[in-house]
């Protein structure tokens, strides 16, 4: 199985709420997955059914760049894969998983107007970005691949 296959088959995505898909369905914000989620500011995603080690495997045979702790955002993982919409599935499933953390305008500035979010996210500021370890060991034993910094031992009770 090809990572893309995975991803399709494991991602759960919501309708875009970008407001400029023509196909996107009225108050698409109603039509998200639920549970377990992350907002990629265009749309959430959950994992269903989706086994970290299958899926870092798949990540490791075709784009090990992805866990080089460098920046990837969806353009240049879109570009990899071939589509925008599953690049930002991967990113999701591979946050959920604890692969990798989203680092995007929702998760990084929430208090911002939507519409700004909206903006900044289509010029392609949706990234992921593994932690040092992160992609071996989750969190466990190591600093918290969190956004706020502070190098925490878990994300445990962590509010940001």
């Amino acid at each position: 199985m090809k990572l893309v296959e995975y991803v399709q088959e494991h991602a759960v995505r919501g309708e875009c709420t970008c407001g400029h898909c023509v196909d996107a369905p009225e108050n698409p914000e109603h039509h998200q997955p639920a549970g377990d989620t992350v907002d990629l500011t265009f749309f959430r995603v959950a994992a269903k059914d989706a086994d970290k080690d299958v899926f870092l495997n798949l990540v490791k045979e075709e784009f090990p760049k992805y866990l080089d702790g460098e920046e990837h955002n969806y353009l240049e993982v879109g570009g990899d894969l071939g589509d925008q919409g599953v690049a930002l599935m991967m990113i999701g499933l591979g946050h959920l998983l604890k692969v990798w953390s989203v680092l995007c305008p929702e998760t990084l500035m929430p208090f911002l107007p939507s519409e700004l979010k909206q903006q900044m996210a289509g010029m392609g500021m949706v990234s992921l970005q593994a932690g040092k370890d992160q992609h071996d060991t989750g969190r466990k034993g190591g600093s918290c691949q969190c956004v706020c910094g502070k190098g925490h031992n878990s994300c445990s009770g962590h509010a940001g």
